[in-house]
């Protein structure tokens, strides 16, 4: 090891340890020694930017990146440095420049993704330049992460219409795992709100939907499915029921609790024998580059055939764990399936692949749980929301759809509490936000409106409430950030909604059942239109734009006669549209319809 190459690791040791002073003058000795070495530069140049000397360590590290423009860490840090001293523009192109380094190194997804949403904090003009910067420079052959990571970072959904067509135009290049962990991807991204630009309804209408129906039939042809299935001839009734799900997580997993409540109205108040098919089949291991990595939990202790028990009830269930979706796993969910032979199958979700793998042999009812177009290759495709239709669908999807609405059963409700037992002031309005998500949907567009509302109401608080981990740490910089509460997961939602003023709703696809409790305890919801919170309210309760729903509120909070009538309101949409009983009897009338139909 030389003199400069001993003097910058005794000087480093100095700089974790704290000791700046010391590092700082040895790094300067390497820099008498050697003028322009880029380490010395750069580190330097952290120790001005941990100093809060932005300018000077922009000047360094710039320095050093102009004599080492392939180090990512350096890139990294300049656009931190940049980002310090305002000059945003400039970051994102550095922050890409480092992520494009790290990514054509094979670099895992951790480093790339803290990177990603580091551009994701800026404009959408900003956004739209650091991946134009990646577009430019990235170097490897893969498909899925390119156009993945690209859309990612500016949410021009372009860019999954250039990934689905490469899997459409060569379906063979990609593996059924992979074409699967690339579907559910999107789907989350999609579902989260993250397409910022282009024709999103074009793209999940069309490309998006074939490249569905392409993974049905790559699955059942490379895993040959189509053998092991038998074709049902119709039937005068419905005594057995197949409900497909793709995930069975547990109590606290609203959808969980949604697909046993159904099979339990369809076994326990019309007498039909029913199994609950739980897959797993959602993304649950990485399979292929799709960015961001992600995946779906499993609970464990749901294997095999088994009885579940909630409500008083208790269901059968068919539990398959395994963490990968292959040919042994799937052979095993059809023939048990072939082995129950249901009169009916019904698919919980738009999206389930292992429901529609049997929707050329046997009657397929596709029961969402979302609002939109779905996918399914069912022979009903039945709404979400009441005032569903299929104005505008494809033809194939608009002949096969029937209104329905979801409906809701509501969780019990314990004894009556005050705000205090929340955490919360006695006095003044307070907004409540609820989901499950809401490190993702509450999004900066939507924390913006949020202090807009406070400061417009200077006595008014905003409770949000569900588990999170990222956005306690984003409220702290809002202006009224003494007045934001994140409250966690809240226990008794019943009770909550009823000590608040209104529920306010991100611009979200999901947040359904969070909204119908409230509606059921005459909470008014605050919500734009579009997604399952505006198809559970309805237009009583959907405002057209940013102005509106800020004055919605603030009428809500200031108006006593005004909210009395909107609480009556809530109350009346829920008895008249959110009432299971009256979901699951008519769903049972178009499992017998789709008995008949060819």
């Amino acid at each position: 090891m030389d003199m400069i190459e001993q003097t910058l690791a005794v000087a480093t040791e100095h700089h974790r340890a704290g000791r700046t002073d010391e590092a700082e003058r040895l790094y300067r000795d390497v820099l008498n020694a050697s003028p322009g070495h880029p380490d010395a530069l750069h580190l330097l140049g952290v120790i001005a930017l941990q100093s809060g000397r932005s300018q000077d360590a922009a000047e360094m590290i710039g320095q050093a990146v102009a004599g080492d423009g392939g180090s990512a860490l350096f890139q990294a840090n300049l656009g931190h440095a940049l980002h310090a001293c305002g000059r945003t523009r400039e970051a994102a192109l550095s922050f890409a420049r480092a992520l494009t380094l790290l990514t054509n190194q094979g670099e895992s997804w951790g480093n790339v993704g803290a990177l990603a949403n580091l551009i994701r904090r800026y404009d959408d003009d900003t956004r739209k330049a650091a991946a134009a910067e990646v577009d430019a420079h990235y170097s490897m052959g893969d498909v899925m992460r390119r156009h993945s990571l690209l859309f990612l970072l500016d949410g021009d959904i372009a860019h999954y219409r250039r990934l689905v067509q490469a899997v459409l135009d060569e379906p063979l290049r990609f593996s059924v795992p992979s074409l699967h962990y690339a579907y559910w991807g999107m789907a989350m991204r999609l579902f989260q709100g993250e397409a910022r630009s282009g024709d999103i309804g074009g793209f999940t209408g069309g490309e998006y939907r074939r490249f569905y129906r392409l993974l049905v039939e790559e699955t059942s042809r490379r895993y040959g499915i189509a053998v092991r299935l038998r074709r049902a001839q119709p039937r005068d009734a419905v005594r057995k029921v197949a409900l497909v799900t793709n995930q069975m997580l547990g109590q606290g997993h609203q959808p969980t609790v949604d697909a046993f409540d159904y099979a339990r109205r369809l076994q326990n108040d019309h007498g039909c024998e029913v199994v609950i098919v739980n897959p797993n089949a959602m993304a649950i291991a990485g399979e292929n580059g799709f960015v961001p990595e992600y995946s779906y939990n499993v609970t464990e202790e749901y294997d095999g055939e088994q009885t579940i028990g909630a409500f008083g009830a208790r269901v059968r269930m068919l539990s398959f764990p395994q963490k990968h979706f292959d040919e042994e796993k799937l052979h095993a969910i059809v023939d048990a399936v072939e082995g129950f032979d249901p009169d009916v199958i019904l698919s919980f979700g738009a999206s389930n692949v292992v429901a529609d793998l049997f929707a050329r042999t046997r009657p397929v009812v596709c029961l969402p749980t979302s609002s939109g177009l779905p996918p399914s290759l069912a022979r009903l495709l039945l709404g979400y929301g009441p005032e569903d239709s299929a104005a505008g669908w494809p033809d194939d999807a608009r002949e096969r759809f029937r209104p329905f609405s979801f409906g809701w059963t509501l969780p019990e409700g314990g004894a009556p509490l005050l705000r205090g037992d929340f955490g919360l002031d006695d006095e003044g309005p307070v907004f409540a936000v609820v989901g499950n998500r809401l490190d993702q949907e509450a999004g900066p567009e939507f924390l913006a409106r949020i202090d807009a509302l406070l400061d417009r109401l200077p006595s008014a608080r905003v409770a949000f409430a569900g588990a999170t981990e990222t956005l306690p740490e984003r409220l702290k910089a809002l202006r009224n950030a003494g007045r934001v509460d994140s409250l966690g997961h809240v226990d008794d939602i019943r009770a909550f909604y009823r000590v608040v003023t209104a529920y306010l709703n991100p611009q979200r696809q999901g947040g359904g059942g969070s909204a119908a409790f409230a509606l059921a305890e005459g909470l008014p919801v605050v919500t734009f239109g579009g997604g399952d919170v505006a198809g559970v309210a309805g237009a009583a309760f959907t405002v057209a734009d940013e102005a509106a729903f800020i004055e919605r509120a603030a009428t809500l909070a200031g108006d006593a006669a005004f909210r009395a009538r909107q609480s009556d309101e809530a109350k009346a949409r829920f008895a008249q549209t959110g009432d299971r009983a009256r979901s699951a009897e008519r769903l049972l009338a178009y499992a017998l319809e789709a008995q008949q139909r060819v």
